[in-house]
């Protein structure tokens, strides 16, 4: 399943990529957050994660892909 997370700061994203990845994330990509979330400037980490999805310290918001928009978790 892909998730998205969206944080506050470009520190956070980075922080976030790299425990996501450590922790067993498939995938992690830092992306700008798409417009269709939010309009503001901001950097997102999206990531492969099977099962429910793991806290993500820091994040603003959590979205799950679902087919091609993003539900909001969190």
């Amino acid at each position: 399943m892909t998730y998205l997370a969206t944080f506050s700061s470009q520190f956070d994203s980075i922080l976030a990529s790299r425990v996501l990845h450590s922790s067993g994330a498939c995938s992690t990509q830092l992306m700008p957050v798409p417009r269709e979330l939010s309009t503001a400037c901001g950097t997102c980490v999206q990531f492969d994660w099977d099962g429910e999805p793991p806290l993500v310290d820091r994040a603003e918001h959590l979205y799950r892909r679902t087919g091609p928009a993003w539900e909001l978790l969190r």
